[in-house]
């Protein structure tokens, strides 16, 4: 199969970095879009240094601006335009605003080389918002190295290596955990379906692969880190979170099947050795 280009918007995020990292080890074209602003994260700027690949381009932009997209888009014709969700602090254009222009920009590339997909992730549609063209993703609580701290996983991590306290939880809140690489993996076989000439479109959810509560969370990363975890948090009635958004699994034939204490494993290990070049300086 002739791999194709695939534009990621929020290629700095986590989820854009992941996906774009797997695609390129697939052998896809990535065209990232990002800037490196005042807003940015440390983290989401070592990301981008990090994606340094023969196949991949860097744009550093953001989508309001009209002529360096369209020159973007003439140039690479994406088959496939994946928009990543981002938190940009202090910014004018949310993540609604950010699709709006994506959207416009690929009607008018689609007149001159076709775009087969257009995939958003986690943007905030409610029932009452308009027409959605495109394939629209959503995730819950999703971990992985490379996060920036931003995740309830990550903060854990962070709360019990430091010995203090997660506040603001409950210990029985319960988590609907994904690993990245299982989310990335549902995306690479959207894909290929729509590789095969499938266009579906509509609002899918990438189900969870492990629900497990707070205090458990605690206890496993105490348990891999070999630290004592502060779990003495207040308890109320547990809630499971459900949705009613068709999931995807039924459609890819794929579903998230990483367990919480694997992913945690694989997330340590990134966590303590990034933290000790962070400390001691890359050599």
């Amino acid at each position: 199969m002739v791999e194709q280009t695939v534009l990621i918007v929020g290629v700095a995020s986590f989820q854009g970095f992941h996906i774009a990292r797997r695609l390129l080890r697939e052998g896809f074209d990535v065209v990232g879009i990002d800037d490196e602003g005042r807003h940015k994260t440390r983290i989401a700027k070592q990301r981008l240094y990090v994606l340094t690949h023969p196949r991949f381009h860097l744009i550093r932009s953001t989508l309001a601006n009209k002529t360096v997209m369209r020159s973007i888009l003439n140039r690479h014709e994406p088959r496939h335009v994946i928009l990543c969700s981002t938190r940009r602090h202090g910014t004018s254009d949310g993540p609604l605003e950010r699709y709006e222009w994506m959207k416009r920009y690929i009607a008018i590339q689609t007149k001159r080389a076709p775009v087969d997909s257009f995939i958003t992730f986690d943007l905030p549609f409610t029932q009452e918002y308009g027409e959605r063209p495109g394939v629209h993703l959503f995730t819950e609580d999703v971990f992985g190295p490379w996060d920036d701290a931003s995740t309830l996983v990550s903060k854990a991590i962070v709360a019990v290596d430091r010995g203090g306290r997660l506040s603001g939880y409950y210990a029985t809140d319960i988590l609907n955990v994904s690993y990245i690489d299982d989310v990335v993996e549902s995306v690479v076989r959207l894909l290929r379906l729509i590789q095969t000439g499938i266009s579906p479109v509509g609002l899918f959810q990438i189900p969870a692969s492990d629900y497990v509560n707070i205090q458990t969370l605690l206890s496993d990363i105490g348990l891999i880190l070999n630290k004592s975890a502060k779990t003495s948090l207040p308890k109320r009635e547990a809630v499971l979170r459900q949705s009613n958004t068709p999931t995807l699994d039924t459609l890819i034939g794929f579903s998230p099947s990483t367990s919480l204490f694997e992913g945690l494993e694989q997330v340590v290990d990134w966590y303590i050795s990034y933290k000790t070049m962070m400390k001691e300086g890359i050599k």
